[in-house]
């Protein structure tokens, strides 16, 4: 049976629809501030809750630092150590950071004796002819201990503060380094750093998640190191790449004297792990940084790139990637069996500026190899 709506029912809707219609025709101003579409709503909303979320969280926001004075002034302070044997590796690195930075960069470099004039002719081709950097060695005391200009900087450069960048030389930079520069930090932490949990395909987290815990990397019976508590099963992380959040605060809260007395006990009872993976120098570096690391976006540290022979990524991933890592034992420009024609080996290749002195040739496949 039909029912008739009654007349009040009608009038009441009516009205309704017409009170809408008002208020889209008195707002039409503010919707067209959005582009007049409809996945504006989306983007409103966004915003609209973007806006809480600042206000709500405003007290936790206080402890992230996102920024520095250096990344104010845009000078980006970069620290880089080589020897003569993976300089070109430097420079590749170098040549990768300037073309893809908007941002000036000064870089410092920690070089033994031998190697600086090296790094001075080839510092002079004209790609790299305007870049700022500054160039040390380590101390005679660290000489021994190659990667030692991951904290000895502190000394080395006392006129370095705020926020900084290390890089290996093995790497190549395919993003704006402003962008890694403002990685958040909270203000307890002393650096943003790789994951080495998180770090390669599943399959190969899941294969190599117990080689990434402390547990295997450190000996956790040595004295010094067992009085830092350290918990076995915390993955940690990678060296050679990271964000430095103060150099001021390392300074204040002796960051390098507290990782050369672990690296003087290790002299006396070893500090390194039962799997190995680390040198003296990292293996301090994990201890003293324990549970005081932010993540840094996983696009930015792209590593175990060389630990075979063939590709490991696709090209697709690889291109999108900020930062490659080639920390496996084939380096890209030392090995004739190490990359032949793959893809990682033209991204190198595409930054390598021929040694003016002639000193440093990447060995290559001829053609008829490949």
């Amino acid at each position: 049976m039909y029912h008739r709506c009654p007349k009040f029912a009608v009038t009441g809707v009516s009205l309704v629809w017409a009170g809408f219609m008002v208020y889209l025709l008195t707002h039409v101003q503010s919707f067209a501030g959005y582009g007049g579409r409809f996945q504006v709503g989306a983007k409103y909303a966004q915003e609209y809750l973007s806006n809480i979320s600042h206000s709500a969280f405003k007290e936790e926001a206080k402890t992230i630092s996102t920024t520095s004075q250096t990344a104010k002034s845009k000078l980006i302070n970069v620290v880089i150590q080589a020897r003569e044997d993976n300089l070109g590796g430097l420079i590749s690195a170098v040549n990768s950071v300037i073309v893809n930075t908007k941002s000036t960069v000064h870089f410092h470099f920690i070089v033994p004796d031998d190697t600086i004039f090296h790094l001075q002719e080839w510092m002079k081709v004209p790609e790299l002819s305007n870049v700022q950097y500054s160039h040390a060695k380590l101390p005679a005391h660290l000489e021994k201990y190659y990667n030692a200009a991951k904290f000895a900087f502190l000394d080395i450069f006392p006129s370095l503060h705020d926020r900084a960048i290390y890089l290996d030389p093995d790497v190549i930079v395919q993003g704006d380094l402003a962008d890694l520069l403002k990685t958040p930090i909270p203000i307890k932490d002393l650096g943003a750093f790789s994951d080495d949990c998180q770090a390669g395909s599943v399959s190969k987290r899941v294969a190599s998640r117990v080689e990434a815990l402390y547990a295997s990397r450190l000996n956790l019976k040595q004295h010094e190191i067992a009085k830092l508590n350290l918990n076995p099963l915390t993955c940690t992380f990678n060296t050679g790449v990271f964000v430095i959040s103060d150099a001021d605060t390392w300074r204040n809260e002796k960051v390098a004297e507290k990782i050369l007395d672990l690296i003087q006990s290790h002299e006396r009872s070893s500090i390194i792990g039962p799997q190995g993976g680390s040198d003296v120098v990292e293996a301090a570096i994990l201890a003293i940084f324990y549970r005081r690391t932010s993540p840094i976006d996983p696009l930015w540290h792209v590593g175990n790139l060389g630990l075979s022979r063939g590709s490991r990524y696709s090209p697709f991933f690889l291109n999108n990637a900020k930062l490659l890592h080639f920390n496996g034992h084939f380096k890209p420009w030392k090995s004739v069996r190490s990359f032949g024609s793959t893809f990682e080996q033209k991204v190198w290749d595409k930054y390598f500026i021929p040694d003016p002195l002639g000193r440093f040739v990447p060995i290559r496949k001829k053609y008829s190899e490949i």
